[in-house]
């Protein structure tokens, strides 16, 4: 069999020194090879051209060119996979900017701009760019920001009738944050949207989705899931779910779960109240949830692998037949639609006891 070859890396930053720990970092393991290294955004772009790396760690405070706009103009001349490997990982503006615009994930250094002990994560860092390079970049479109977005002033928060779980894993950003801004078209129905984003990530990330989305992250306490809204949970930090008051909420869990659990959990208690909506990512462990979710009545729709940055678990789910694929972010916004409407018209009322706590 024919050995893999390294993925080709080029390493973005600033600053010598982490330029010389990112690349004895990466260079750990043989998986990865860096290619080339570049001070600031322009170098890359010039050392793209020549180079073609399969995977890009980018810095994001950087002169001459800092990391967004380098981002942009790689998405828009040459896609290419992108990590930001910075230590702005808890400002939510930046975060929530890097990802929007087509960034795989962000990686925080450890311990801030200059992180002498990146090396202790070079494990992780590595799995990140393995995943990065896999991605198809050319299925990213930037998010456009548009004012306020669906944000908007509730008098009194209506108890979610039915949730659509979407699992926006890698490279989804985009297309999770196009989906939310219809989301108050959707009648009864709450959005709880699980990524695999780092705790630190995806707290400022929301928070600053927030400002133009009626959304905002789970952050270790129990919150409500309401009508119109969307709950951004860590795929690290998975809860339960509860029912509470008539209504339906997430609860902090005592132990980790695993997706699949988690999961299976979720499944029990809505039943055919449940839309599980996957934006591509890579298969899990396990994968029993998907159908799970089917027989117990609910809805799985899968956005079409030659849409999603990485198509695997959306292949899996058209392999083998299970639950519905659609073929445009149209179609499945009007699946998610007609999930909705379904629930509408059941007219369930906030006493119903179909809801049980798993």
């Amino acid at each position: 069999m024919e050995e893999a070859r390294p993925i080709k890396a080029l390493v973005v930053d600033d600053a010598a020194f982490m330029r010389k720990q990112l690349v004895e970092a990466l260079s750990r393991s043989g998986e990865v090879e860096v290619v080339a290294v570049a001070r600031h955004g322009l170098e890359a772009l010039e050392a793209i051209k020549t180079l073609k790396p399969d995977v890009i760690t980018l810095d994001v405070d950087m002169p001459v060119m800092d990391g967004l706009t380098t981002i942009k103009h790689i998405m828009v001349k040459n896609p290419i996979p992108v990590v930001m490997v910075s230590g702005l990982a808890d400002q939510g503006k930046i975060t929530f900017e890097a990802l929007r615009l087509g960034a795989i994930d962000f990686f925080p250094k450890p311990s801030g701009t200059i992180s002498k002990d990146i090396k202790d994560k070079s494990e992780e860092l590595i799995k990140t760019l393995r995943v990065a390079a896999n991605t198809n970049p050319k299925a990213i479109k930037r998010a456009v920001s548009k004012g306020k977005g669906n944000k908007k002033d509730t008098q009194r928060p209506e108890k979610a009738r039915g949730v659509v779980v979407v699992l926006a894993r890698q490279g989804a950003v985009s297309s999770f944050i196009r989906l939310l801004s219809a989301l108050n078209e959707l009648k009864g129905v709450g959005f709880v949207c699980i990524q695999d984003i780092s705790p630190t990530v995806l707290s400022a990330y929301s928070k600053e989705l927030g400002k133009f989305f009626s959304c905002s992250p789970l952050n270790g306490r129990k919150v409500a899931i309401e009508a119109g809204r969307c709950i951004v949970v860590s795929e690290s930090r998975l809860p339960v779910l509860k029912r509470e008051g008539g209504g339906l909420c997430l609860v902090p869990s005592q132990h980790p779960m695993s997706l699949d659990e988690a999961l299976n959990r979720i499944s029990e208690g809505l039943g055919e109240r449940l839309c599980l909506v996957v934006l591509g990512g890579q298969v899990p462990r396990e994968v029993s949830f998907v159908d799970r979710v089917i027989s117990s009545g609910g809805d799985v729709i899968a956005l079409s692998p030659e849409k999603c940055a990485c198509s695997e678990l959306s292949k899996f789910i058209l392999e083998n037949g299970k639950g519905q694929v659609a073929s445009s972010e149209q179609e499945l916004w009007e699946k998610i639609r007609g999930f909705s409407r379904r629930i509408f018209l059941q007219g369930i009322n906030k006493g119903d006891k179909q809801v049980k706590n798993p």
